[in-house]
């Protein structure tokens, strides 16, 4: 396939709008691609146009998984320079919606297992592609492929998320929950004809947030380089200054970590919610919209040295503007990881990706890795992939499953 062919590949999976949904029609483009190399493939429907897809080259054991999501995040079309769905070429950037993230390791991905296919490749075990729906919000197309059983019996996962020559191993949990406050209007000039959501909500908040400080004090893991992580990011509450809200809402995102279960946590939020709502009259309702369990790989495992003793090579290949070398200065300061020109760094990150879906059985210890092509444009305006990077990957996937399943370390 010439280069032309694989940048066309990733212009139509551009083209296709999926943002946080409409995912079918990314598979069945996929599942023509792989028809057409005679490789084994399923569209799984999720109903409302969303679908996952599972691929295989190969046959027996070992079973590698590699994967990939078909969503996007939303645009701000006004903020681009460009239509966001046409892949637009500018020096040796290609630039459009999911260019980054993370259309461009999926098609790679793709690209690698119908070549190795169209060479007969001798493999030596299975690669099997669980390409995703959802993943942006609550990872539910992992979630469906692992309760059907396409994990049980895969030896090692690599996700092509957007790293860069990095290497991400371990991704901290996550749980998202909403408070409502259900309250009694009256005018505030009589308060006490009313019952303030808005102040109690607030007041919970506050004690909700110490309880969970108190949990969580002095408790950190060294991987992930941080602690449990609260943020309140939503709030709403009442619709006029001079009247005593009935209701108000918040939402909270929390990062967690293996030391600190998202149950504990869950836990304090609604004890401290029964005792304060016991104490002062209120009606604060909880709803868990999302709790995803932290993973942490092995820092060992063959995937993982593999890449590092494979993809050296072409890391040594490439070179970084000035921006670029400081952004990944900056985040690997963030993350507590040494960066050198002579090994490609593995690390933990506070974000989330599939795995957590993937490994739910196995959080800890398992040969997983985050590896593809990607810099730090994921989910911003004029995102952009490196055509030469996308290129690159995709000679190195190639290198690099066939030396997993060999058995080559």
């Amino acid at each position: 396939m010439e280069s032309a062919e694989k940048i066309e590949i990733l212009r139509q999976l551009v083209k296709i709008q999926s943002v946080n949904g409409n995912e079918l029609a990314v598979a069945t483009y996929l599942k023509t691609l792989f028809d057409q190399a005679g490789i084994k493939c399923q569209v799984l429907p999720a109903g409302d146009q969303r679908a996952n897809l599972v691929a295989e080259v190969g046959t027996g054991q070992p079973v590698l998984a590699v994967s990939g999501h078909m969503d996007t995040v939303a645009v701000t079309a006004a903020e681009w320079n460009q239509d966001p769905f046409t892949l637009t070429t500018v020096g040796d950037q290609l630039v459009g919606r999911g260019s980054c993230d993370m259309k461009s390791g999926l098609a790679a991905l793709v690209i690698a297992m119908i070549e190795l296919k169209d060479h007969q490749v001798p493999l030596n075990g299975t690669i099997r592609l669980l390409a995703t729906y959802g993943e942006e919000f609550a990872e539910q197309g992992a979630a469906d492929l692992t309760a059907a059983g396409y994990m049980q019996d895969v030896a090692a996962l690599m996700i092509a998320e957007p790293t860069g020559y990095n290497i991400c191993y371990a991704q901290a949990g996550s749980v998202d929950v909403t408070l409502t406050s259900k309250g009694q209007t009256a005018h505030s000039s009589m308060p006490k004809m009313g019952n303030n959501a808005v102040a109690h909500l607030v007041n919970a908040l506050v004690q909700i947030q110490e309880k969970v400080k108190t949990l969580t004090a002095g408790v950190r893991n060294d991987v992930l380089n941080t602690e449990t992580l609260f943020n309140i990011d939503v709030f709403h509450g009442g619709n006029q200054v001079n009247t005593i809200p009935n209701l108000a809402q918040a939402q909270i995102n929390m990062r967690t970590i293996p030391e600190i279960s998202n149950d504990a946590l869950i836990k304090t939020f609604k004890t401290t919610l029964a005792d304060y709502n016991a104490a002062n009259g209120s009606d604060i309702s909880l709803h868990v919209e999302m709790s995803v369990h932290p993973v942490v790989g092995d820092p060992d495992g063959r995937m993982l040295r593999l890449i590092q003793r494979l993809g050296q090579p072409y890391l040594e290949q490439v070179s970084f503007t000035p921006a670029e070398e400081k952004m990944t200065q900056l985040a690997a300061q963030a993350m507590g990881v040494l960066i050198t020109d002579k090994t490609i760094p593995a690390m933990g990150a506070a974000g989330g990706t599939d795995a957590r879906q993937f490994l739910i059985d196995r959080p800890l210890g398992a040969d997983y890795t985050v590896f593809g092509p990607g810099n730090f444009t994921s989910h911003q305006a004029n995102e952009s992939i490196s055509a030469t990077m996308y290129l690159d990957f995709i000679k190195l996937y190639e290198e690099l499953f066939p030396a997993y399943l060999n058995g080559e370390s």
